[in-house]
């Protein structure tokens, strides 16, 4: 991961996938992270959970995509 990336948030990674995809669909490169290694996942049967990672620039863009995504499902 490039240094220039900051930390966007951490999701299920159902929601994650959704997010990365809006992100995508809308110009904004991103990566994401597990945050717990997969063996610790599958030994465990917690569900995965990523950080999700974004150019710096794009941080404010990617912050309100991420908000209008997620609005409704606090609704």
């Amino acid at each position: 991961m490039n240094a220039d990336y900051e930390f966007l948030t951490e999701k299920q990674a159902m929601w994650a996938e959704t997010l990365m995809q809006v992100l995508k669909e809308n110009g904004i490169d991103c990566t994401a992270l597990p945050v717990h290694g997969a063996g610790v996942t599958m030994k465990t049967g917690m569900q995965e959970w990523l950080k999700i990672y974004v150019p710096g620039e794009d941080k404010p863009k990617a912050e309100a995509l991420m908000q209008q995504l997620f609005s409704e499902e606090n609704a």
